[in-house]
């Protein structure tokens, strides 16, 4: 059994009849008003299907608030959140300070941490430009509004079952790379998507902050960010006591594969800084394994850089970001089922999340 707090708010998680118990303790001792089976969570509605043995997290009440706000609620949809041929730069000496930019940027940032992984690339790049940001910017802040009108009813879907029908969770992750994405600083992109028997429980967007010298570089950072979130999980596993397979890896690139596996002397990665070779450690150690995924089976491809239609509803439906009338059903690609109290840990993740800044 988990129990969550946040400032006030408390959800218990496991047997009925052990909730309850603990329940009446803690009203002994505390002021405690009883809402029932979680419906909503820090603004993320929960919607939890028993007879398919789904559970759906959901923003749409505040996507309509977020359009109603800043008069897009009557805009007409489009199908992706950012065009392939978007490229934006800081315009330092102009800053529009009469457009809500960062009002939007930061309306989106809790769509991101609640149950939109879809719009994470996105959002990140924005991010970019909170203080040196025109016109231009805000219109692709606004193309993400007119996408989050086209998708108000998707959510985060997932299928679970009985923990006592699963022996081992899957831990895995998807790490990828953008090569020098950014046309300013050529700087890179990272991305990941984190899992648990292929449910989506955490996932990032992230500027690497350095200039790698080749997609291997590129490559090999990013599997950097995606090894840690995997080791936060297993500790967190750990904690809890829940039993795992040895956690898998998953990157598209062959070159940044072999450097994590054949330590020694590389000429063309003498110069990758010590810190990124945290995989190689974690694979000697038997921590972690390292598979080769093909690049049009990259889930975190989403998280790196914009796709064009097609493209990003397949990865979107790798997220389980569906529309709230396919959650469990056949209309996407079903993953497998996952043990029950993965979904205790995405109410843990949203609620961590909350405490370290989040809107």
């Amino acid at each position: 059994m988990l129990l969550t707090v946040y400032v006030d708010d408390l959800l218990l998680m496991g047997e009925s009849d052990r909730c309850q118990a603990v329940a009446r303790k803690l009203a002994a001792n505390f002021e405690l008003v009883e809402l029932g089976p979680v419906k909503y969570l820090l603004g993320v509605e929960v919607s939890i299907d028993r007879e398919k043995g789904g559970v759906f997290f959901s923003q749409a009440g505040y996507v309509g608030e977020v359009l109603r706000r800043f008069h897009m609620n009557e805009c007409h949809g489009v199908a992706t959140p950012e065009a392939t041929s978007a490229e934006v730069e800081p315009d330092s000496a102009k800053v529009e300070g009469d457009l809500p930019y960062r009002e939007v940027v930061g309306a989106l940032q809790y769509l991101v941490a609640g149950s939109r992984p879809d719009i994470a690339h996105v959002v990140r790049r924005l991010g970019q430009y909170m203080s040196c940001f025109t016109a231009v910017h805000y219109a692709q802040a606004k193309r993400v509004l007119r996408y989050l009108q086209a998708t108000k009813q998707f959510g985060h879907s997932m299928i679970v079952t009985s923990s006592a029908k699963v022996d081992l969770l899957r831990i895995e992750a998807y790490s990828d790379a953008d090569y020098a994405n950014d046309k300013t600083d050529r700087q890179s992109v990272s991305g990941y998507v984190t899992m648990i028997n292929g449910c989506v429980v955490s996932y990032g967007s992230r500027k690497q902050g350095l200039n790698a010298q080749s997609t291997m570089d590129a490559e090999y950072v990013a599997m950097n960010e995606g090894a840690r979130d995997i080791m936060w999980l297993r500790g967190l596993c750990d904690e809890l006591k829940w039993q795992y397979q040895l956690p898998t890896l998953w990157c598209d690139n062959t070159a940044a594969i072999s450097l994590s596996k054949k330590p020694g002397k590389h000429n063309g990665s003498k110069h990758v800084e010590n810190r990124f070779h945290y995989v190689r450690n974690l694979e000697d150690r038997d921590l972690l394994n390292v598979q080769h995924c093909r690049t049009d089976e990259m889930t975190a491809d989403i998280m790196t850089k914009p796709l064009a239609r097609v493209k990003f509803e397949y990865f979107r439906s790798l997220l389980g970001v569906v529309h709230r009338d396919e959650q469990g059903g056949g209309n996407w690609r079903v993953r497998p089922e996952t043990k029950g109290v993965v979904v205790a840990w995405m109410m843990v993740s949203l609620q961590s999340k909350q405490g370290d800044g989040h809107p």
